[in-house]
């Protein structure tokens, strides 16, 4: 059975996870979420690691 990729609800999600990371990131982690364990890990490690290199760029300038 195929699953419906770009659903409403992900497409907005994604939207939230380019512009607002932490924001995005709760959407992927609520009970809610239509997202699948192992996208739920991925994407967490995907924000962690821009949120680290944005303040990495902040700090040394």
């Amino acid at each position: 059975m195929m699953e419906e990729v770009f659903t409403r609800e992900r497409i907005k999600t994604y939207f939230w996870l380019i512009f607002a990371p932490p924001f995005g990131l709760y959407r992927v982690l609520s009970r809610k979420s239509e997202f699948r364990r192992s996208e739920q890990w991925v994407w967490t490690m995907i924000v962690l690691i821009t949120l680290v290199t944005y303040v990495k760029l902040i700090i040394t300038g």
